[in-house]
């Protein structure tokens, strides 16, 4: 897809969440919003740059950040109906002059550091803030074409960055020297950079679900953990992969079986209309039944977007009322972690379509053997 084609499908998205946001502060009666999640204000407005406050009011819409980012603002900003521009290092002065007529105005309290919250409420008397959660996920979880094709590409991008890695796996090399080819080798094929620091974990480390690579040298025998993200136009994947430096036993090939197979049936249970929790469940009862519930210790999987983690969650303690809808992007990633032996997790990034679910990524799932 063009990249100008990509940009006007991106700044209809925005502008119909826009209207959607409205909509919503008008059930609420509130008159605005102030949203302070950069990367929210990215999904509304373009904005890639690290400071940034955005007020969406029912006619206009303000955006401020500081002059580091003037040539920045007129190069992404999306051409909203009502956009205002204000290059200033005094954000919340310039917006409290703009909110006559306003009485209650939403904050995103999740995202709103305490001190700036303060600071707001001196600056915008006698306008009450009043907190609103999740502002703008219910927005964003429906992600447009053009967003898929993004996460699509950079799904493809980890995928052959998995590939090529293989290569240049050796023992003795360091899981930080492994997590940064990684990185480099998704750069050399079109990543903008990590979507997340690289998580490389070998032998008994595979058993840390989050550990960070370290100083320790993989050796033979081993079973390494990868989980990395790549980026596309701030767009995310997300893929893990297991392999073994060697010839697997027979423990870790059963071991890896089992998550393999439920990672499968999670798959398998995505759909429109299914309750997030019941596809967590697809995959946990499944590990459970195999004795080792007490050993996969997070979520089966989560949304991605312009954010690694978003909604829906894949998690045992979704609300019931949690439903999968068409055209949410989200992980499946399943693991088992055994303290001081090994751990295993394989994660795919999937589209939720009308019958079922497209796999994003493409790198084999099977247990090789480097």
């Amino acid at each position: 897809m063009p990249s100008s084609a990509v940009r006007e499908q991106l700044q209809q998205a925005a502008q119909e969440r826009i209207a959607r946001l409205r909509e919503r502060l008008e059930r609420h009666r509130l008159g605005g919003a102030l949203l302070s999640a950069l990367p929210h204000i990215r999904y509304l407005t373009g904005f890639s740059g690290s400071s940034a406050l955005l007020l969406v009011l029912r006619e206009q819409i303000h955006f401020v950040t500081d002059d580091r980012y003037a040539e920045q603002v007129r190069q992404e900003l999306f051409a909203l109906e009502g956009l205002q521009v204000h290059i200033s290092r005094e954000p919340l002065k310039v917006l409290a002059a703009v909110l006559d007529g306003v009485s209650v105005l939403a904050f995103q309290p999740e995202y709103l550091p305490y001190g700036m919250l303060l600071q707001a409420r001196r600056r915008f008397r006698p306008v009450r803030l009043r907190p609103l959660r999740q502002m703008v996920e219910p927005l964003i979880v429906q992600k447009y074409p053009a967003e898929i094709e993004l996460m699509r590409r950079a799904a493809w991008i980890a995928s052959k960055t998995f590939e090529a890695v293989l290569e240049r796996i050796r023992e003795g090399m360091s899981e930080r020297e492994l997590a940064a080819e990684l990185s480099y080798l998704a750069r050399q094929l079109g990543s903008e950079g990590d979507a997340f620091e690289p998580i490389v974990a070998s032998g008994e480390r595979g058993a840390l679900p989050h550990g960070r690579a370290s100083a320790k040298r993989v050796r033979a025998g081993e079973l390494i953990t990868m989980d990395f993200g790549c980026l596309v136009r701030g767009y995310s994947s997300d893929l893990t992969r297991t392999v073994v430096l060697g010839r697997a036993s027979l423990e870790q090939r059963r071991v890896y079986q089992v998550v393999l197979q439920a990672q499968e049936r999670a798959i398998e249970a995505v759909r429109p209309g299914v309750a997030a929790r019941a596809v967590d469940a697809a995959a946990r009862e499944w590990i459970a039944a195999a004795g080792f519930g007490e050993y996969f210790r997070h979520s089966v999987g989560h949304g991605l977007g312009l954010s690694v983690h978003e909604p829906p969650a894949l998690s045992p303690r979704a609300p019931a009322r949690l439903r999968l809808q068409e055209r949410n992007v989200v992980t499946i990633e399943p693991g088992i972690y055994l303290p001081g032996r090994f751990g295993i997790r394989i994660e795919d990034d999937l589209c939720v379509t009308a019958n079922g679910a497209e796999l994003l990524t493409t790198a084999t799932r099977e247990l090789l053997s480097l």
